[in-house]
């Protein structure tokens, strides 16, 4: 079903990012947070992390920068994985409680479901924290390490606003999966972002979501989703992915039906093959969303943790950063996992 977003729509679902947490939009990838130094012998100490799955660069770096940053601190490490179904990692992470961690770094697939098992963690005496993700309130989890997706979504809605020259915008959205709170708030801030930057420019609000799609995070997902909206939707000219991997999938399809002139890329996360396709100026834009530094700040509030610190947030945002090719060659790593 065809969906214009107009003013109303704005005034119903319009929450603008706070101005300080906007300032980060312009951080440079050197100001990582400086390295932090435990006061503690923490080798007693084992940390298990369980991840959500293992299919995708994303999940493979994420695991490799929670594991280095672990053994950087001389604590043990034990991880699992949840193979992308929600009961084999709560399972998983049954098998890392069974085998006397202290610490445990989940990153859930769902926020709901995994809540009974972090409350048995607890009960254990086992410390929770939380990355890249969401877990309902309701779970007994000390802190957790997240990417600003409403922000990053806002801002390359607003980029596509000051860049696109298209007198009109049909986009196209392709979602991981239904219910998962990480692709909502990207496609819900980049919506906003679409909307306050033309406001802000025009002084009205006059976009076209055409359809979307789901492709459950992979390339092939991307692509194959991408074939079923160009079938409907011949004059889709914006097509904004939750993930780089599957708007790089979707590019293919794009290519394949010659189609790179009439539409504009749009992912996020900042993988590295995204960037070289920046750099080629077949790929429009992306914002970073950096596995190293989700597990490095992850592992270093769980240090200050074990350390005694006070003060410490149960929810750490990731700076926000849009990556174009302007700024492209500050970020490609050839050599990156991710």
């Amino acid at each position: 079903m065809r969906i214009i977003y107009c003013f109303l729509f704005c005034q119903l679902f319009f929450s603008c990012i706070p101005k300080d947490q906007r300032t980060l939009a312009t951080a440079s990838v050197k100001d990582s947070a400086q390295a932090y130094v435990s006061r503690k012998d923490l080798s007693k100490i084992t940390v298990g992390y369980c991840t959500p799955s293992l299919n995708a660069p994303f999940y493979v770096a994420l695991e490799q920068a929670v594991r280095t940053n672990v053994l950087h601190y001389g604590m043990g490490y034990l991880s699992t994985d949840g193979q992308g179904d929600i009961n084999k990692q709560v399972l998983a992470v049954e098998d890392l409680l069974a085998k006397g961690i202290k610490v445990l770094i989940l990153n859930p697939l769902d926020p709901k479901a995994l809540v009974p098992v972090v409350k048995k963690a607890k009960q254990q005496g086992v410390l929770v924290f939380i990355v890249d993700s969401f877990i309902d309130p309701d779970a007994p989890y000390i802190s957790s390490v997240v990417a600003n997706n409403e922000l990053n979504g806002e801002l390359l809605g607003e980029w596509v606003i000051n860049n696109s020259k298209k007198p009109h915008l049909n986009i196209a959205l392709i979602s991981g999966n239904q219910g998962n709170p990480v692709g909502r708030e990207k496609r819900l801030g980049f919506v906003r972002g679409l909307a306050d930057a033309q406001l802000h420019n025009e002084n009205r609000v006059d976009f076209t979501i055409l359809t979307q799609g789901w492709g459950g995070w992979t390339n092939n997902g991307g692509l194959k989703a991408m074939e079923d909206i160009l079938v409907a939707h011949k004059e889709v000219n914006i097509l904004f992915a939750e993930n780089d991997a599957m708007a790089i999938g979707a590019l293919k399809t794009i290519k394949e039906m010659g189609l790179q002139q009439q539409i504009a890329v749009v992912g996020v996360d900042g993988q590295k093959e995204a960037y070289q396709l920046i750099k080629q100026g077949a790929y429009s834009v992306t914002a970073q969303n950096s596995p190293d530094i989700l597990g490095g700040d992850m592992v270093r509030v769980v240090a200050r943790y074990l350390n005694g610190e006070q003060g410490i947030k149960q929810v750490n945002y990731t700076r926000s950063v849009v990556i174009d090719r302007q700024n492209v060659d500050q970020f490609y790593n050839p050599n990156s996992l991710f």
